[in-house]
């Protein structure tokens, strides 16, 4: 297996579908094709990719959070090893198909990207690696000031350059420009930009416990750490759950939800099965997969534990069982029977957007680790039936 087949850490959203159209016409022979599953609130194309034809399907998405930049590389650098490795290919995508959501959030990546690509599309690696080093280190003296209970100026947001102008939709600009004036932010915080568009944030419009997250934000007021400033009881660029599930300003959630929900409903008109959701996120080398056990049954909590150690076995990344379950893939871990639904987030180094890229070749191990972390995964889960 060819390690690494993507160069480009970060690419823009344009060379993003560029690169994916590209791949869809010459790889159709391995059952590549695309699927619309939503479009955004300023109209982008939520798209999932399938490669392979086997009768055990593998769901893996990333971007839910617009400023997880990582995670695309990780789905597109997963596309294509399995595209462009023909004995993989052939080892596993005759018993499974893969289902991909690159972005999941195209609008929070738009917004977040393009001030990225603004301050290092012309750097070396040794040059973006020095700049987001100073990034990262920003980031946790900001986190070290805001656990002594201080909100004030925070240096990350001095780290890198921003401007609502990088952003090329006008529409969206417009949007932002507003979102910004009601939090009384100003365009520093766009690289951080987790929330979609119009400012709600996919995962806290969650289907499991939304009348709890959302009396959770209300005392909260803010964001935790470096984010103490940014609001989330309103449209924000973080943590704001929306009015209701399925909120309509949040069409990329009910999107997910009618996709997986499809996926998982083949069982019931043939022998083909979903076995396994891969939820990817970026900082802390952490999984969550501990279900809620106010709803799960045995079967459930035994096929998420098997599938946490397989995975932590071959990352070494933490599992953790967090006191409140309110995320979007909390649902589907106690809705879905014998699937194996997993959050991870992948990187052991804090800062996102671009904390990951401090140590560029650590980053490339973990994202091979992890493309091995899958593919065991999916064989022990696959084995149990």
């Amino acid at each position: 297996m060819k390690n690494i087949y993507l160069n480009s850490f970060i690419l823009s959203y344009n060379n993003i579908q560029n690169l994916l159209t590209y791949l869809e016409k010459n790889y159709n022979n391995k059952f590549f094709y695309d699927t619309n599953i939503c479009k955004t609130n300023f109209n982008y194309k939520v798209k999932a990719y399938k490669i392979g034809n086997g009768k055990k399907h593998i769901i893996l998405f990333g971007c839910t959070h617009g400023c997880e930049i990582i995670t695309v590389y990780f789905i597109l650098e997963f596309i294509l090893t399995l595209l462009q490795n023909d004995t993989l290919y052939d080892e596993y995508c005759s018993k499974y198909t893969f289902h991909f959501i690159p972005i999941l959030n195209p609008e929070g990546y738009i917004i977040s990207s393009c001030n990225v690509l603004a301050n290092i599309s012309t750097l070396n690696n040794e040059e973006i690696e020095k700049f987001a080093t100073n990034y990262l280190q920003c980031y946790e003296q900001d986190d070290y000031l805001a656990l002594q209970g201080k909100c004030i100026d925070k240096k990350y947001k001095k780290a890198i350059l921003s401007s609502i102008s990088n952003i090329s939709d006008l529409n969206l600009q417009k949007s932002v420009k507003k979102i910004l004036k009601d939090c009384k932010l100003t365009e520093n915080v766009l690289p951080v930009w987790s929330s979609n568009g119009v400012g709600v944030d996919i995962n806290s419009n969650s289907i499991h416990k939304f009348n709890e997250i959302k009396k959770l934000r209300l005392t909260q007021k803010c964001g935790k750490l470096r984010y103490n400033d940014i609001p989330v009881t309103v449209p924000s660029p973080m943590s704001y759950p929306g009015n209701c599930t399925f909120d309509k300003r949040v069409p990329e959630n009910l999107g997910l939800y009618k996709y997986i929900k499809s996926i998982y409903s083949l069982k019931d008109y043939s022998d083909e099965r979903l076995i396994s959701i891969f939820s990817y996120h970026s900082t802390g080398g952490e999984i969550y997969g501990f279900p809620d056990l106010q709803y799960a049954n045995k079967k459930q909590i035994d096929i998420q534990s098997i599938g946490m150690t397989e995975y932590s076995n071959y990352t070494n990344y933490s599992p953790i069982n967090e006191k409140l379950k309110y995320g979007v893939m909390d649902f589907y871990r106690v809705a879905l029977d014998n699937v194996c639904s997993l959050t991870i987030e992948l990187s052991k180094v804090n800062a996102n957007p671009i904390g990951f890229l401090s140590n560029i070749n650590s980053f490339l191990k973990e994202i091979i680790d992890n493309k091995k972390a899958v593919l065991a995964t999916i064989n022990k889960i696959s084995a149990l039936f």
